[in-house]
């Protein structure tokens, strides 16, 4: 089992936990290999620390070292050590269940190692600094984007900058510089293009704007049939909606922005997509994980916003996590307010348009969620909120008074997960000696951590 744990990330990244490995002779080269994969489902970060927790030490006992990114649904990791050790590691992770989609993207012999002392560390996407709280790296998503789902071919440049933007300003934080730490990046051999064409789809470049054009036809066929054709490419639903869905409504907003398209048009194209939504989830027909009754979530449109894309797809991603879930499309704060006020919720999701920014939005998406949180049964409601405008402005979640923001719908979930985790370990830890308390119980408990649990940065 512990063989296992350390598959699919064999090695966290903790301030106080990262162990030097035992180093071979210099002159033994080292074993290199790196990957990519797809989860099979999205990862929390509670899932994350567990997985890396115990995987960290079996690293340090194979003497490897190396950098593992998680973005968007799917993992890239660089090992190297030993070749004994690596290829012990390496037969885990193969056979994880976790993952799927594995494709090797190099393997070969290195005269020294290019991550010292690291066990292991971590990368994702900026999320507005919480991420060093927790101890991990941060990096843009253009950095990332390329590794995690682009051509083959493209990793080297995309790596090579992740190495030069990410990865050396950390080692050189972690060792002060010298001539022989300034002269690694270059030492570095370059990886060889393996030509082989990747395992994991992805959405070509004009994706979204073709579909776009689509949703405007009269013949709403055309925009099945297109992706009917994505789905035989090996298209999943969580790519669709993140590289095609959303890019459509981002450049149908644009459009509406220069006149080209009128609102009517706007509403029904997004309308049409939503209707695929509907559709793809059938058709892409997975069980949903066993039902958690103790996570529910309420999944919302703004109240009065006549766009409700990114409430379909969030609510269909929260369904496949096993969450019970509950879609309204509330006509104004006071049908939001009793909403939350009749039913205990545990998150409640509220989306705003993902086509167009409006100057109105952000204040009337605080006033929603001051409502919300005003009237909520649960006095900890966790907000989570996304569309166009935190896709433009990631922090404007703060100005809205939300405990999270997603700039894409496929986070909402993660996020959501996140905000429980933190809160539950909150809980333990004031109430470590008391008995597992009732929700009533919990309730009164959680409207003393309300203040500091809002300030929470995500």
């Amino acid at each position: 089992m512990v063989h296992q744990e350390s598959a699919l990330i064999p090695g966290p990244f903790a301030n106080s936990r990262d162990l030097t490995p035992p180093l071979e002779p210099q002159i033994r080269p080292v074993a290199m290999l790196t990957y990519r994969s797809r989860a099979c489902r999205p990862q929390s970060q509670l899932d994350l620390d567990r997985i890396l927790t115990v995987a960290q030490e079996r690293n340090r006992q194979e003497s490897l070292t190396g950098l593992l990114i998680y973005d968007q649904g799917c993992f890239f990791q660089w090992l190297e050590g030993p070749r004994e050790g690596l290829m012990r590691v390496w037969e885990s992770i193969r056979r994880d269940p976790r993952h799927c989609e594995v494709e090797i993207l190099h393997e070969r012999s290195m005269p020294k190692r290019s991550f010292g002392s690291w066990n292991m560390r971590l990368v994702r996407r900026n999320r507005g600094g919480v991420d060093a709280i927790l101890g991990m790296i941060d990096a843009p998503q253009d950095v990332l984007g390329p590794l995690c789902i682009g051509p083959a071919a493209l990793v080297d440049d995309a790596w090579d900058r992740l190495f030069a933007d990410v990865v050396l300003p950390q080692l050189r934080l972690a060792h002060p510089p010298s001539a022989a730490g300034a002269a690694m990046h270059s030492e570095r051999p370059l990886p060889p293009l393996t030509g082989r064409r990747p395992a994991i789809w992805h959405a070509h470049r004009d994706a979204g704007t073709d579909i776009a054009h689509r949703l405007l036809a009269v013949d709403a066929r055309d925009t099945t049939c297109y992706l009917d054709e994505l789905i035989g490419q090996g298209a999943a639903l969580e790519p669709l909606f993140h590289e095609v869905f959303e890019p459509a409504a981002r450049c149908l907003g644009d459009w509406s922005n220069e006149d080209r398209v009128n609102e009517l048009q706007l509403t029904a194209a997004l309308g049409r997509l939503q209707v695929e939504v509907h559709r793809l989830s059938t058709l892409l027909c997975r069980e949903s994980s066993a039902l958690r009754p103790e996570r529910n979530v309420l999944v919302a449109p703004q109240p009065g916003e006549p766009h409700g894309l990114n409430a379909s797809m969030s609510s269909e991603l929260f369904w496949r996590d096993g969450w019970d879930v509950c879609c309204e499309f509330p006509s104004s704060d006071g049908v939001l307010r009793q909403l939350v006020h009749d039913t205990w919720f545990d998150v409640l999701e509220l989306s705003s348009s993902g086509a167009l920014c409006r100057d109105s939005q952000l204040q009337a998406m605080r006033a929603s969620v001051r409502a919300a949180h005003a009237a909520s049964l649960n006095p900890a409601l966790a907000v989570i909120v996304d569309g166009r405008s935190f896709y433009e402005q990631p922090l404007a979640y703060l100005e809205v008074g939300a405990d999270g923001g997603c700039t894409t719908s496929i986070d909402a979930v993660p996020a959501a997960q996140r905000l429980i985790a933190l809160l539950t370990a909150k809980i333990d830890a004031q109430h470590r000696s008391a008995s597992v308390p009732t929700r009533p119980q919990a309730a009164s408990r959680l409207q003393l951590l309300e203040r500091q649990f809002r300030s929470t940065v995500f």
